[in-house]
């Protein structure tokens, strides 16, 4: 079996032990995230990645809800919880780790979604996004936050903020579908007179801040002065990363009010299916950037990843 992997011993040639609740899939499509590189191989697994579509090889006892010759998508996590990796011929994922596939999804566009936009979802849940919405998306260019300000959008915000490069401007509009300039406003987040400006005039207008890009690997920290910007009494602010003392603050249950981390649940079928009828409905896909599945093409998926030098997602085609 031909797999990427964290270190020299190779996998097994072949998976042929499922417990109950696993599905055995011949994967089609992988997607990296920003964990694949973090997390230990102790944590992570042997096998590198966590997204995946395929098509369904062989079921567990108790899996009811998939037959052979299905196309699937979701995250390669095992019956143990742990990362079974997707960047390999064939994964194994737990049964409640992954949905049927629609015919309008190609494998590829499927295979970016688990991670950022089960992360996404959960996020604006969690900020209480619903219909006529206000939400600010931070790091907008990026897979979290693109998501962040598609699902936005389907979820029925009336106002959308996103902050990224003003070079990146265009590929959010892009991708977003949202054409009305009141309804998809973007800042420049290198531009200060322009961020100066944009706090100044927000101040308590935001029913959610989705934070994708503080404690990230340039040390962004965007807390400190985008808290003001929730409205006074009912605003949340949802980040999915910071600094060691606030992820402390938070196992130990004693984050500020009004704040809120975000680690992404584990059994998201649901969320899976929720979030490609919420795609569908309001037209949007997510955005691939294409590497090959050998070793030159792995190595330069990591490095963009690392260098932050991407937009969208970077997924793999292992056909």
């Amino acid at each position: 079996m031909t797999a990427a992997i964290r270190t020299a011993p190779q996998p097994q040639d072949s998976i042929t032990a499922l417990n109950p609740t696993e599905i055995l899939i011949k994967v089609k499509s992988a997607a990296v995230n920003p964990v694949d590189y973090k997390l230990p191989r102790l944590v992570a697994g042997k096998v590198v990645g966590l997204d995946v579509s395929g098509v369904v090889e062989k079921l567990g006892a108790d899996v009811k809800d998939f037959q052979v010759g299905d196309d699937i998508f979701g995250r390669a996590m095992n019956s143990k919880g742990t990362i079974s990796g997707s960047l390999a011929d064939y994964t194994l994922a737990n049964m409640e780790e992954v949905a049927k596939k629609p015919k309008w999804l190609p494998f590829d566009h499927a295979a970016a979604l688990p991670t950022a936009y089960l992360t996404g979802i959960q996020s604006l849940r969690a900020g209480n996004v619903k219909e006529g919405s206000s939400v600010l998306v931070i790091g907008a260019s990026g897979g979290c936050g693109i998501a962040g300000v598609q699902l936005a959008k389907a979820m029925g915000a009336s106002r959308i903020v996103g902050i990224c490069s003003g070079k990146n401007f265009e590929f959010v509009r892009e991708m977003s579908r949202i054409e009305e300039v009141e309804n998809l406003e973007l800042v420049n987040y290198t531009d200060e007179d322009a961020m100066n400006n944009f706090k100044e005039k927000n101040v308590g207008k935001f029913d959610c801040i989705y934070d994708t890009a503080t404690g990230s690997r340039k040390g962004e920290d965007y807390v400190p002065t985008m808290t003001k910007l929730l409205e006074e009494k009912t605003g949340e602010y949802v980040q999915i990363n910071g600094s060691p003392s606030d992820w402390k603050r938070h196992f130990m249950g004693k984050m500020p009010p009004q704040r809120t981390f975000i680690l992404t649940e584990s059994k998201g079928k649901a969320d899976l299916e929720e979030i490609v009828s919420l795609l569908e409905s309001s037209s949007v896909k997510s955005h691939l950037d294409m590497n090959f599945f050998d070793e030159k093409g792995v190595n330069e998926g990591f490095e963009q990843l690392k260098g932050r030098r991407t937009k969208g997602k970077i997924v793999f085609n292992m056909d």
